[in-house]
């Protein structure tokens, strides 16, 4: 347990503590409102394309269909920032029990709906909005569709906001710009024997994000596999689309034994700590971290586990997503310390990123996106509480999370 809650030390928070923020950059508030809403949620996962690759990437997307179970028409205005984004991610769960984020894609902005009926009685519309009880296909060559993509900086997914068009030029052509892209050595069956895959679909509006504060539940999963002796690999899925769930409950779903804590800032989107312990064959104890951020537009730009003076670690690693096509945040890999926790006795196993201050583009856990964190050390874990450090200003610096820690 960290000693002193109040010292924060320049190590972590780099400076970013009371700096303002444009109003244009702050997270909105997003309290549901009364009466009759609309609710978007992602009501199947049911198509890919294998694009190809170039050099040691290639390139994905997934076709996907939306659903709103609200009471209300949802507004679906093409060409105007009054319409779903939707965000595609790719993790891998490796036979050794690490869950990492693999892929990421830029947004599709949609532009039209049909009115179908896949999640119940449907009472269509026109094209400008989905009906209540109506579903909407968008396939995986749509959603790859690059003249269509957009970057996902420019989004804040709590309340839904972002300028259309984008501020980014596109991504470009060919095979990789703007797709999910995946480095072809996380997905090659012989280096990753027993390895599981899922496909992690996330819609954003400003309706349902902002004025109605119905993100949450926003997010479906589907597992896929992937085969192939030479990449670019072959996709298949495997069972059925898991609504309303994250790709981190998959995980806790396939190992009853990781654990999951929601959090938030005040006036922000939550992100989960999801942790798993076991016993490493060859000795001590591994821990596997994951950072999930769903809606939050502050982020996180580090994290610190508490570990007693005499506790022995190896095996350090940490993964990040790949940004790409142009999108602007930096790549840098944040940096692993272990020491005492600046201002207190207290030795820390952390991993930290560059402040907001210094640069707003710093690499950072943003909306729709996981980083994950290991570690082996010689004690059994017990309860504990690891602090999480915001990356954007605008409410408390950090917070503390329960979840397992070395004893």
């Amino acid at each position: 347990m960290f000693q002193n809650r109040y010292l924060i030390p320049l190590l972590l928070l780099g400076g970013t503590a009371g700096l303002a923020l444009n109003s244009a950059l702050e997270a909105g508030p997003a309290a549901p409102q009364g009466g009759p809403q609309p609710d978007v949620i992602v009501g199947d996962i049911y198509d890919f394309i294998s694009h190809g690759k170039v050099g040691d990437k290639s390139a994905y997307s997934f076709g996907s269909t939306s659903c709103n179970i609200g009471q209300l028409p949802l507004d679906w205005f093409a060409n105007t920032p009054n319409h779903p984004v939707i965000a595609t991610n790719l993790y891998r769960l490796s036979a050794d029990g690490a869950f990492e984020q693999i892929g990421v894609n830029w947004v599709k902005h949609t532009f039209a709906t049909l009115n179908g009926s896949l999640c119940g009685t449907c009472q269509p519309t026109q094209g400008t909005t989905l009906g209540v009880g109506c579903s909407d296909p968008y396939s995986a060559f749509l959603n790859g569709f690059q003249s269509d993509l957009g970057p996902r900086s420019e989004i804040n997914a709590y309340n839904g906001v972002f300028p259309y068009p984008p501020l980014l030029s596109g991504p470009g052509f060919g095979t990789l710009p703007g797709r999910v892209q995946v480095f072809n050595d996380d997905l090659d069956p012989g280096l990753n024997p027993g390895a599981r895959y899922f496909v992690e679909i996330h819609y954003v509006t400003p309706v349902d994000n902002f004025m109605l504060g119905n993100g949450s539940n926003n997010v479906s999963v589907r597992e896929v596999s992937f085969s192939g002796g030479s990449a670019p690999f072959s996709p298949s899925f495997v069972g059925q689309t898991v609504r309303e769930t994250y790709a981190i409950e998959q995980w806790q779903t396939i190992d009853p034994t990781v654990t999951i804590e929601a959090f938030n800032s005040p006036n922000d989107g939550e992100m989960f700590v999801a942790s798993r312990v076991a016993a490493n064959p060859g000795g001590g104890w591994d821990y596997d971290y994951t950072l999930y951020n769903r809606d939050s537009d502050r982020g996180a730009r580090a994290f610190a586990v508490p570990v007693s003076s005499g506790v022995s670690l190896t095996d350090k690693a940490f993964n990040d997503v790949f940004y790409h096509s142009g999108e602007p945040q930096s790549g840098l890999d944040w940096f692993d310390y272990d020491g005492l926790y600046p201002g207190t006795s207290q030795r820390v196993m952390a991993w930290v990123g560059g402040a907001f201050s210094a640069n707003p583009d710093n690499n950072a856990v943003r909306w729709s996106s996981s980083y994950s964190f290991h570690f082996n050390a010689d004690t059994p874990p017990t309860n504990g509480q690891v602090a999480v450090f915001y990356f954007k200003p605008g409410g408390p610096a950090l917070q503390f999370v329960d979840t397992q820690i070395p004893q």
